[in-house]
């Protein structure tokens, strides 16, 4: 997902991190942040998610070239013919953009809900606090 494309979609029906990406662009993605020390390689990607599934080659490449192409990923490096890949940003810094970008819609399209809503929102318990309260209820 490019934050500034203007065909970029929410899937409000869709789990954490493909709301905003397709399905192999996260695992993609999630073995990236994982494994990239501090490149990766296609072949690398590859071979770890073939372990999980058949996959093609090609289709890995060409994922992940379109994810560097979307900047979230950037070749920065060549070894022989392969390219070196780096995330453009670590997975806590791509969470915090894209959760901006996604509120700053809303707040711009939607102004007086989001108010209301922030107004009427009541703080989410810790978990840390969910078991101290469960201590006392015992």
């Amino acid at each position: 997902m490019r934050l500034d494309d203007d065909n970029a979609s929410f899937r409000f029906n869709q789990e954490g991190l493909r709301k905003f990406m397709g399905d192999l662009e996260v695992e993609i993605m999630e073995l990236v942040w994982k494994k990239a020390n501090p490149t990766v390689t296609v072949r690398e990607i590859y071979e770890l998610l073939r372990q999980k599934r058949p996959i093609a080659y090609t289709t890995v490449m060409t994922t992940m070239f379109r994810l560097d192409q979307k900047g979230i990923l950037r070749i920065v490096d060549k070894v022989g013919l392969a390219n070196c890949y780096i995330p453009e940003k670590s997975r806590d810094e791509f969470i915090q953009d894209i959760v901006s970008k996604v509120l700053e819609i809303f707040f711009e399209q939607f102004p007086e809900e989001c108010e209301h809503y922030v107004a009427n929102r009541k703080p989410a318990k810790s978990s840390a606090s969910k078991k101290s309260s469960a201590a006392k209820r015992k």
